[in-house]
């Protein structure tokens, strides 16, 4: 049942050379359109010299060129060539709207959004194709729904650089479980975690034109498609953080193994947060925190950062909320400190926390339509309380006690960046996990930071 971390990277390498053996697969035969079906608008697509050609047509709205089978893990190749003046993309994982939708969601700013999508339209991921002065090609936008960049390159010198106007570009695209990475040229572009979509068609975007109208082209030649082994498809990646403080092993691993959907790994930090020491490889939608290491080196606090900025999701638990004593900003990730001596920090004195073992405590579920307590009634647990923690004033509060041993808030989610973090206060011992509330709430914390919620 528990496996060490270099144990799992092993498996994980060989997972993903097994996954490659799919044969390669041409998506459009040089002649003809068969397989392929227009949706959303009515730009003009035709083959020419062994390429699709998209024309925009004045007055049409973004057309897509969809291919009629859907497709969930792959690898995407293709060439494309696109006028300066005609913004493209390709469309990946997406769906087509068969009634009219409506979608709200968060913008990165916060402020609400809100879409409607008629019927036939073509909404989902999108890799963007555009002018070389934007410097945004080879980004992950979410087209028609949420509205915005889901990894945005324009920032990022060589990425920015990698789309040539007037010439032939090579992209490369991957998908594999919530992972979404892209290439331009041989030069690496987006690296998202994302879980909105697993499957979807593939679809060929002319966009549409506003005053300034002309019939401007895009072409797309070489498609091809390797689909990956699918076997573990949907099944969240989480990598449970453990070391620095002693818990019941067995009946908290049985407890992790009753949620279905996931395929965890342990990670027992015995050199203070080596995990974090190479991410290059990395392969885990959701850290789970359940320790209390206190070093992390500056590079190792640069690449969790890194992992937070591409949307790894953090799960929070229980005496994690004193991990990192000496570093300030891990307080900001998961909302809250449990102080182990007194301190002076940011001018302000910290006094020590408490704690108190074995206490019968009532929890209130406070907000009742937060996707991770939805349908749940309050409930008693026999758990340890913390006493006198800092909590960050932007939390979500889910859950709260009355206990005097306790803090009020024992439950909350925030947002860290483009990670979303879910820290739950409890779960000290088997007594705690054995109570059919808690691992409810670890499965859905999970699920709510993979965005799978």
């Amino acid at each position: 049942m528990f496996k060490n971390l270099l144990l799992s990277i092993l498996v994980l390498s060989l997972i993903t050379t097994s996954a490659m053996a799919g044969e390669w697969m041409d998506l459009f035969d040089g002649e003809t359109l068969n397989g392929w079906s227009v949706h959303s608008g009515y730009a003009k697509y035709r083959v020419e010299d062994g390429a699709i050609v998209g024309t925009a047509v004045k007055g049409s709205p973004n057309t897509f060129l969809c291919t009629n089978k859907e497709y969930g893990d792959f690898i995407l190749e293709f060439e494309v060539k696109c006028d300066p003046r005609l913004n493209s993309g390709v469309q990946i994982r997406s769906q087509i709207a068969t009634n009219p939708m409506f979608f709200m969601f968060r913008r990165p700013d916060g402020r609400p959004r809100q879409l409607l999508v008629p019927p036939d339209r073509v909404y989902g991921y999108q890799v963007e194709i555009a002018s070389a002065e934007t410097g945004t090609s080879g980004g992950i936008y979410d087209e028609a729904r949420r509205g915005f960049f889901l990894a945005d390159v324009s920032e990022d010198p060589a990425a920015g650089k990698a789309f040539k106007d007037d010439q032939w570009n090579k992209y490369r695209i991957e998908c594999k479980g919530s992972s979404i990475k892209t290439w331009i040229n041989g030069i690496p572009c987006a690296d998202l975690r994302d879980s909105m979509d697993a499957k979807g068609i593939i679809g060929l975007q002319v966009h549409g034109l506003g005053g300034n109208f002309f019939p401007y082209q895009v072409r797309w030649r070489n498609l091809r498609i390797c689909e990956l082994d699918g076997a573990e498809l949907g099944k969240l990646k989480v990598v449970v953080v453990t070391g620095g403080h002693d818990f019941e092993r067995e009946p908290f691993f049985k407890m992790l193994d009753s949620i279905e959907g996931i395929t965890y790994t342990e990670a027992i930090q015995k050199d203070h947060s080596e995990l974090f020491e190479d991410i290059s490889g990395w392969d885990y939608d959701v850290i789970a925190f359940y320790s209390m290491t206190q070093q992390i080196s500056e590079k190792r606090r640069k690449n969790f950062l890194k992992l937070l900025d591409q949307g790894v999701g953090v799960v929070a638990l229980h005496h994690t909320m004193c991990s990192f004593q000496e570093w300030p900003e891990f307080k900001k990730i998961i909302g809250t400190k449990y102080y182990t001596k007194d301190i002076m920090e940011d001018g302000v004195l910290c006094k020590a926390g408490s704690y108190e073992h074995d206490i019968d405590m009532a929890i209130s579920i406070v907000d009742k339509q937060h996707p991770i307590t939805e349908g749940m009634s309050d409930f008693p647990i026999h758990d340890e309380g913390y006493k006198n923690c800092w909590f960050d004033q932007d939390n979500h509060v889910l859950l709260t006690t009355d206990h005097a041993a306790s803090d009020k808030t024992v439950g909350w989610v925030r947002r860290y960046g483009k990670a979303k973090v879910c820290t739950i206060q409890l779960g000290h011992d088997s007594k705690a996990y054995e109570n059919r509330n808690y691992p409810l709430l670890v499965n859905r914390a999970i699920l709510w930071t993979a965005n799978r919620l």
